[in-house]
């Protein structure tokens, strides 16, 4: 696993936190949209009402697992 020198922790650490700033943000706007919406399709076929909220939820999580495992392809070192 790839660590940033002791000097680019505060950097690295900075970024990091801009990042999870920037996305709580629109978070709660985001989940509100997608609840009203899910609301609206309660009478659907396919996924109706709360059922795509946890869909949508279960797809983002799935991302975020794939995200945490160690690339498999061949990494050259140069």
């Amino acid at each position: 696993m790839a660590q940033p020198d002791q000097d680019q922790r505060g950097a690295a650490n900075g970024i990091a936190m801009a990042g999870i700033s920037l996305f709580k943000a629109p978070g709660p706007a985001g989940g509100g949209g997608l609840f009203s919406w899910a609301q609206k399709r309660v009478n659907a076929f396919f996924l109706p009402g709360s059922q795509m909220v946890f869909f949508i939820l279960n797809l983002v999580e799935a991302i975020g697992t794939l995200m945490t495992f160690k690339p498999f392809l061949a990494q050259r070192n140069d």
